[in-house]
């Protein structure tokens, strides 16, 4: 992989992304194209829109990257968030788009409107890097108007005001966990990771054993356990090969794979969660399977998301 395509609003957590960038070379990255949009759905975008202004901001942010050693180039387009980001994909033939998300700690444990519609249209691995979260000022100024209606010039300026955030995991490698139900998805996010990724100094390999799907099997659950015991294994021993300085632990649970695995990820501090856009019984390569939907919205990691590659397929 060589290019990637960062999505940035041009705010505070922009800027910790890209203040964390020189983590991007683990995945191979070397050139860097930064997207700034204007959204055409938002009309309050184009009332108080500065062109300038952004301009210069988004060069800050490109002068930042190439004292990283990255190449970098900016683009500023008109267009609908998620749609754009994708097509910028396609233009620069990007390995990767990077969006920041708002991780779990989030209100309602929902992802950002744009990284939510980026992965229902996934045609390229998506990177989220999760943020912490203080109060929002839009929510807290929404609760402040209706209670404080005459003070408008208090909630002006706290308009004005960014929320503090900190990226999770400025570390995005220090503890990699690799999802997988063995479908084909989940091999070929296998390759991609083994692949791509240039340093793994921890990888934990886990399957669940779907409580909803082998209910009515549950007397041959250890005969199951057995069998992904044996391809668990086999995925450590492949990984070994290419990266033999990797620590790899392999981890078979059973229960509902929706809320183990964003609890896995927790208890036991994960950086970077990989998994395939879809497992098991998917409609279509362009819809979101709802597992990595579901750990998406709940996960404490950045998360990384793989579409199926048919090149890459073992």
């Amino acid at each position: 992989m060589k290019n990637a395509i960062l999505g940035t609003d041009l705010s505070a957590a922009s800027d910790k992304i890209i203040d964390n960038a020189i983590e991007f070379k683990l995945l191979g990255v070397r050139k860097i194209v930064l997207v700034h949009i204007l959204n055409l759905r938002s009309t309050d975008d184009f009332s108080e829109y500065d062109l300038g202004s952004a301009q210069e901001k988004i060069d800050s942010q490109k002068k930042r990257l190439l004292g990283m050693g990255f190449e970098a180039d900016t683009k500023i387009v008109m267009g609908v968030p998620a749609m754009e980001l994708m097509r910028q994909a396609k233009i620069q033939e990007a390995g990767v788009v990077i969006i920041g998300y708002r991780g779990s700690s989030w209100s309602k444990s929902t992802l950002g409107a744009t990284a939510s519609e980026v992965l229902h249209n996934i045609k390229c691995p998506v990177l989220l890097m999760a943020f912490s979260h203080e109060p929002d000022p839009k929510e807290t100024e929404e609760l402040f108007k209706e209670e404080v209606h005459h003070f408008e010039k208090y909630v002006r300026q706290f308009r004005q005001k960014e929320p503090k955030v900190e990226l999770l995991h400025k570390i995005v490698n220090q503890h990699v966990l690799l999802t997988t139900d063995f479908s084909d998805f989940s091999e070929n996010s296998f390759e991609w990771l083994k692949t791509h990724m240039t340093s793994v100094p921890k990888l934990t390999i886990l399957h669940i054993q779907d409580a909803v799907r082998i209910k009515h099997l549950e007397n041959r659950l250890e005969e199951f356990n057995q069998i992904d015991t044996a391809r668990l294994e086999r995925l450590r021993k492949e990984f070994r090969q290419v990266h033999p300085e990797t620590v790899i632990s392999n981890v078979l649970l059973y229960g509902n794979t929706k809320q183990l695995i964003p609890q896995y990820i927790k208890d036991n501090h994960v950086t970077l969660a990989v998994m395939g856009s879809q497992g098991r019984g998917y409609i279509s390569e362009f819809f979101l399977g709802s597992v990595s939907l579901g750990v998406a919205r709940l996960a404490s990691s950045n998360v990384l998301i793989i579409p199926f590659n048919k090149k890459l397929k073992p």
